[in-house]
């Protein structure tokens, strides 16, 4: 079927092209174009489902109204949710957004980063994977409104949205602390990224304070590209034999990690939280309809999206600002459910 073009509508109305361009562009009063043919022109431009080249707008005006997101993984009910959230609220503002997921692969990142700049994005939100500093240095020297989420690189001067993950994993340890577990585990991603690292050092921390000892073998640090197997594999090698149980308590420091290592406990013929207390970040739906329902360090989702959005908005609008870096780091909930026993 052929797209609409502005000839069209033109032809239609029996007007001129560059007058269905002035209105369609806003400017019919600019150009003191009556009132009723302004009107008649968006009514036929609706009726011939009329879509603008978001491309050749945004060489004439500067702007195209999209946003560029590259989040870490599609599939993860944490970004997935977030990836939501920031669509929302962009679309208040009139804006779209792209969505990319680099699956922490920094070459997929720097390939999609090279595709939004060629589809003329106003604006980026990223979630940067390892390796990737360089390509965000680059975003920041073009001086195009750029904010980081999640994560972000301490050594980069850049906006960035993230929670307090050291206060948030210590918070979920101590809960199990103070509930009487001693022996606790932490199941990472070994992605060296500033946020898994915050959540192992509140962990820890957590353990020093209450006089436990930091057993480096209850850290079982997961590659990103891990599966079920992976995860089931450090379920067992933390488990133990029948008698000799080894960890009392595990903290999942995603969700993803989380869904999968419930799975392993319960195909283990363990019991939550009689074999084995459990707390997750994130809180996906599933958590709330396990068996025992998983206790769990929420973060502020829609918080984050709609912060995000906002500081590019205010950036586009107030171009003068866009060197006055904003760090914003958000604090997180503790729900508390079944998952760590009463």
């Amino acid at each position: 079927m052929k797209k609409t073009s502005l000839s069209d509508i033109a032809k239609h109305l029996g007007v001129s092209k560059t007058l269905v361009s002035f209105v369609l562009n806003g400017k019919g009063k600019e150009f003191r174009i009556s009132d009723e043919i302004c009107k008649k022109v968006l009514e036929v431009a609706k009726e011939l489902n009329y879509q603008p080249n978001r491309i050749a707008q945004g060489l004439r005006t500067g702007k195209t109204n999209t946003i560029g997101l590259i989040i870490a993984d599609i599939a993860n009910p944490f970004f997935g949710i977030l990836g939501r959230e920031i669509e929302q609220e962009a679309a208040r503002f009139g804006y779209r957004v792209i969505f990319c997921s680099s699956d922490e692969n920094p070459e997929k990142s720097k390939q999609q980063i090279a595709m939004l700049q060629q589809s003329q994005v106003d604006g980026y939100i990223i979630s940067p994977p390892k390796k990737s500093e360089d390509q965000i240095r680059s975003l920041v020297k073009s001086h195009i409104p750029l904010v980081l989420i999640d994560r972000y690189f301490p050594e980069i001067e850049c906006n960035h949205i993230s929670v307090d993950n050291f206060d948030a994993a210590y918070k979920a340890t101590n809960h199990l602390i103070a509930l009487g577990h001693k022996k606790i585990a932490n199941i990472t991603v070994n992605l060296d990224l500033v946020n898994m690292i915050e959540r192992t050092e509140g962990y820890k921390k957590a353990l020093l304070d209450a006089s436990l000892p930091v057993d480096e073998s209850l850290i079982k640090e997961l590659p990103f590209s891990h599966d079920n197997k992976d995860v089931a594999r450090a379920i067992k090698e933390l488990v133990g034999k029948p008698g000799n149980k080894k960890v009392d308590a595990i903290l999942f420091a995603t969700s993803k990690l989380g869904i999968n290592g419930i799975e392993s406990i319960t195909a283990m013929g363990l019991k939550i939280p009689d074999d084995i207390a459990v707390v997750s970040f994130d809180n996906p739906d599933a958590y709330k309809i396990c068996i025992s329902p998983v206790t769990v360090v929420n973060q502020p989702l829609k918080e984050i999206g709609k912060t995000a959005v906002q500081v590019i908005i205010n950036e586009l609008k107030h171009p003068d600002n866009i060197h006055k870096i904003q760090k914003i780091t958000l604090k997180t909930d503790l729900i508390i459910r079944k998952s760590c026993g009463s």
